[in-house]
């Protein structure tokens, strides 16, 4: 009877329960995607940039699991709250607390079981589909990727069986320990916790204290090694712990009093935040890391895929060469020299006609650890291994010179005549295709790829020991990005049951649908940019620890922006959509 009862409010509740079906799949999806790299030995080992980091993903794939427990956890609250009268009047109906925790648990394991085999499927896809994305936007190719492994499946399968069935023993638990009339009034108890005025004003400044320390910390990493990267860590999350318990409670009792918090429905938006915040705190200073963390990752991700081109652009005066008779030279564009070059090889000796080369030859010159980019005129040339771009030259065509000895000459010994093209385009970036046609080409003729000279090739050189980290950095902050937005939005529409009551008044009181609306928007708007604006401030000071790695570490900072800010504005929006939904749904 009682199973009859629960599908058929089931059956009227569809909308709710779709809601948690998708965000439970979500969750799933993204911990496949991440299963799928992070148990993936072959692919780890062997790709270059990737080897030293295994212990990196190991710890990654324990955060992420302790973040999907913590927001299936929420979102199996919301099922509980959900049904948490209707589960009274099942007890008043003469139901054992047995039999209605017996429903609960077929009810989270039946949600669980669809969600699991839905997320995988989708998982798969997703996987398959960003990876290919990503590795196209970087232009990398990764040895032993899969978007299916039997270790990812296994791994995800026990991981969300064992967590359904802890949230269900967890929920059935609650559910028995509490009395009918507590059931039947749930929604009109009060959660907040009143603020104790004594000490706050201590661990309001502590708090901010040890925010400013980690993010000091940061900027001296090069120094302080491993202790002060761990140091800054737990200054950092039991900073932001303590701001967002005491000080952001100390602004909120001002606004409380002031002029400017007594406008309009501050008031009532302010009084929303102080009865949130005790019990947001914990899950608010794990999304507020996580978000920077992420935002940190496809930060560093961004830096390589702009500073990679820039470095290796330095590295030589041309862009490629060749020694096939290739036509497709013909189709770069903005081409600023070009030179088919004759060439004849004496042992460890090449020999290059001076006339092919034109009146200036691009190439590198090293001065002061600084690399710049000049053209040199070929009559001025006396020693042609003094020449960047003409000693690359002579090794790369003379299998058995062993040290650049290059001589120019204005008429060739005798010998095999071979030749040799070289180019230089000034924008690489929209040759890439062209270009990457004539590497793989090039590849045929190459005894050792690595010396292949020009840009290009050192670009290859380079996304071939730094490609990884791109990769990793753009799939994983994505990842963790979606699952923390995803579980504040689900933490949010949890307290939907509590917070109907409040904006019930509001509208006893006469307020418009508008003005609720933007209260609603401003209050949940508050809630999305507290982590927001802690995570921004811990990227835009973490980014420091990565200035003995990289160049220009904020080189890719405003493209991670534009690409989270979009993702989470996306979850905000729809946020405000469920949530509105949910508060002008009739109460049954």
């Amino acid at each position: 009877m009682l199973i009859k009862i629960a599908a058929k409010t089931i059956r009227q509740q569809w909308r709710d329960y779709l809601v948690l079906l998708l965000g439970t799949t979500v969750a799933v999806a993204i911990f496949y995607m991440f299963s799928v790299m992070a148990t993936n030995d072959t692919f780890l080992k062997g790709n270059a940039s990737m080897k030293l980091i295994v212990p990196v993903f190991m710890l990654g794939e324990v955060l992420l699991g302790l973040i999907t427990f913590v927001y299936l956890n929420f979102a199996n609250n919301f099922l509980l709250k959900l049904r948490q009268q209707e589960y009274g009047l099942f007890s008043m109906l003469g139901a054992t607390k047995r039999q209605i925790g017996t429903l609960l648990m077929e009810e989270t394991l039946l949600v669980g079981s669809l969600a699991t085999i839905i997320g995988i499927l989708i998982g798969m896809g997703l996987t398959g589909l960003s990876a290919n994305f990503f590795m196209q936007l970087i232009d990398v190719k990764l040895a032993h990727w899969a978007v299916v492994t039997p270790q990812a499946l296994v791994v995800t399968v026990l991981f969300f069986l064992i967590v359904f069935v802890l949230n269900g023993l967890y929920n059935r638990w609650r559910l028995m320990r509490q009395d009918t009339l507590t059931l039947l009034t749930a929604d009109r108890q009060v959660g907040a916790t009143p603020v104790k005025a004594k000490g706050r004003w201590l661990k309001a400044s502590l708090g901010l204290l040890l925010l400013a320390g980690s993010y000091g910390m940061m900027t001296q990493l090069s120094t302080g090694g491993l202790f002060a990267l761990i140091l800054a860590l737990i200054l950092n999350v039991g900073g932001t712990y303590l701001f967002i318990g005491q000080t952001l409670n100390l602004l909120t009792a001002y606004l409380q009093t002031s002029r400017f918090g007594q406008r309009g429905l501050r008031a009532f938006v302010n009084g929303q935040l102080r009865f949130r915040l005790p019990e947001y705190k914990r899950m608010l200073t794990m999304i507020a890391v996580v978000f920077g963390m992420a935002l940190g990752a496809i930060s560093v991700g961004q830096g390589y895929y702009i500073t990679l081109p820039k470095l290796a652009a330095q590295s030589s005066g041309i862009t490629i060469a060749t020694k096939a008779d290739n036509k497709a030279l013909t189709q770069l564009k903005a081409v600023d020299y070009q030179a088919t070059v004759h060439y004849v090889n004496q042992g460890d000796k090449t020999y290059l006609l001076r006339t092919d080369l034109g009146i200036k030859v691009p190439t590198a010159v090293y001065q002061r650890n600084q690399t710049r980019l000049t053209w040199q005129p070929t009559s001025q040339i006396e020693d042609a291994n003094a020449n960047a771009t003409l000693s690359a030259l002579g090794i790369y065509v003379n299998p058995e010179a062993y040290t650049t000895n290059v001589i120019l000459t204005d008429q060739l010994p005798k010998g095999t005549v071979k030749t040799i093209s070289m180019v230089r385009t000034a924008k690489m970036d929209a040759n890439r295709n062209v270009l990457n046609q004539l590497y793989q080409q090039e590849q045929e003729h190459a005894q050792q790829v690595d010396l292949i000279p020009g840009t290009y090739g050192t670009l290859k050189t380079l996304k071939g020991l730094f490609g990884g980290l791109e990769f990793m950095s753009l799939f994983l902050g994505i990842a963790f990005m979606i699952m923390l937005a995803s579980t504040l939005m689900f933490k949010t529409l949890a307290s939907v049951g509590t917070d109907r009551q409040r904006y019930t008044i509001l509208t006893m009181l006469g307020t418009t649908r508008g003005q609720r609306l933007r209260a609603m928007m401003t209050d949940l708007g508050i809630l999305f940019s507290i982590p927001m604006g802690i995570g921004l401030l811990d990227v835009g000071f973490g980014l420091q620890m990565f200035k003995d790695l990289m160049s220009e570490p904020y080189a890719g900072l405003g493209g991670a922006l534009v690409m989270m800010l979009s993702l989470y504005i996306f979850y905000y929006g729809l946020t405000v959509f469920i949530y509105r939904r949910l508060m002008e749904q009739p109460k049954n």
